[in-house]
């Protein structure tokens, strides 16, 4: 067997326990999320459109510091919707997409323990 050979079998080598290393800590993340939302509650949000009145519904199971923000599909923000402290339960939240140019949007709902996102159009 050759010198360039053993490097290429070596490297073939490497790279699959490269592969079944981030398989295995992901496997093990996942495995753990169970745990992460027992402990943290995940953030029940939704996007409704009334006319040009977009609603963010928020549901907390637990009180937060809580940001919402509107970004440009690139990662601009444009609009911040809230910021402040939240109790336990449901709260609703407001924007008018009026003040925005049609194109793609999302909206990022951000909490000390958790973080969601959705993406909207606006034509």
């Amino acid at each position: 067997m050759s010198t360039l050979e053993t490097i290429k079998n070596a490297l073939l080598i490497s790279l699959l326990l490269m592969l079944i290393y981030v398989l295995y800590k992901r496997m093990l993340r996942v495995l753990g999320k169970d745990n992460i939302q027992s402990k943290y509650p995940a953030i029940g949000n939704e996007l409704e459109w009334l006319g040009d009145v977009a609603k963010i519904t928020v549901e907390l199971k637990k009180e937060t510091y809580l940001i919402i923000e509107v970004f440009t599909k690139e990662g601009a923000l444009v609009h911040s919707v809230a910021e402040g402290e939240y109790a336990v339960g449901k709260h609703v939240f407001e924007f008018n997409k009026q003040s925005f140019a049609p194109g793609k949007y999302f909206y990022k709902v951000t909490s000390s323990y958790q973080e969601s996102s959705q993406y909207f159009e606006i034509s």
